[in-house]
């Protein structure tokens, strides 16, 4: 028996995201029996995107989950210092992306999309993520697996960009940042006369980007997403999850439309023992060691559940 064509996609979600993929990632490639690294296309969005770059420089679940519980003599990430913090530096004058707010008045990018826009820059220092891409990835160079799709949109034309399929000719190193780049939060990238922002703001997976690819199976992690929501008291929280829905409903749609293509899903969301540890910041490092922790209990359940759907 052969593996089938398999593509691998990674959603946003910060560092409380990263850490439940990683734990999920290797539950996942147990069941299987299949290193995820083999993926024939990898695809990442935000902390997805550092992820499908690490898996794609062949970087191995084992050594990230070594990461995650200290257990890492070298180590090119401070997993409490280098995402920025819980609350975010003060961001400075300028529009992310003005342009965006402009697509939305015309109904050409979803409303949050076009909100995004007016958002300030953001200041975070995005040098740490620079040395992590650098100390597996040839600085100025791709991605090893050439396949390997980082997720960012395009403040000007308002659209998604694949680095590493569209013919935009920018290094690894600066494709997660663009990647990454949370309006507000993390700065927009520069490239070429174009700017960048967090391929988040309009997609949580991109999963619906397989469509028309030669691929017969995708695993989408969507840490943004939930299909059993909980419904928690605190006020922010609610917010967390009403930006969550409008996140699933995304997932759903990209997931359906990968399935009429004949494409099988095995789709896997946060349940409600994630939401909890992730509470209503998933930009907290403190709630990373928490949310990994729950997700080495739940990941069993959830990934069989998936398999088996």
């Amino acid at each position: 028996m052969t593996e089938p064509k398999r593509a691998l996609v990674l959603g946003c979600g910060a560092v409380a995201g990263a850490a439940w993929q990683i734990a999920t990632l290797n539950e996942l490639q147990q069941r299987l029996g299949w290193d995820v690294r083999d993926a024939d296309i990898l695809i990442g969005t935000s902390a997805g995107a550092v992820l499908a770059t690490l898996l794609g420089a062949k970087v191995s679940i084992e050594r990230m989950l070594a990461s995650q519980r200290g257990e890492l003599n070298e180590c090119h990430w401070n997993h409490d210092t280098d995402t920025g913090g819980a609350i975010p530096p003060l961001p400075r004058l300028g529009l992310s992306g003005a342009k965006l707010f402009m697509h939305g008045l015309r109904g050409d990018v979803a409303p949050l999309t076009a909100i995004t826009g007016l958002m300030p820059h953001g200041r975070t220092d995005m040098q740490p993520m620079m040395n992590l891409i650098d100390s597996v990835v040839t600085p100025g160079q791709w991605v090893p697996h050439r396949n390997t799709w980082l997720i960012a949109v395009d403040t000007d034309s308002g659209e998604r960009v694949a680095f590493g399929r569209d013919d935009i000719d920018m290094p690894a190193n600066r494709a997660v940042c663009a990647s990454y780049a949370v309006p507000g939060v993390c700065p927009p990238v520069q490239w070429q006369g174009s700017t960048y922002l967090d391929g988040g703001i309009a997609s949580p997976a991109s999963a619906d980007l397989l469509l028309g690819s030669d691929i017969e199976e995708a695993i989408v992690l969507a840490p943004m997403a939930s299909m059993e929501m909980d419904n928690p008291r605190s006020p922010l929280a609610k917010i967390e999850r009403r930006v969550r829905r409008y996140m699933t409903a995304i997932v759903d749609r990209e997931v359906a439309q990968l399935r009429n293509a004949g494409i099988r899903v095995i789709r896997i969301d946060p349940g409600p023992e994630d939401l909890a540890a992730f509470g209503f910041n998933m930009l907290d490092p403190a709630r990373r060691e928490r949310v990994f922790k729950t997700a080495c209990v739940t990941a069993g359940p959830a990934v069989q559940r998936a398999l088996t759907a």
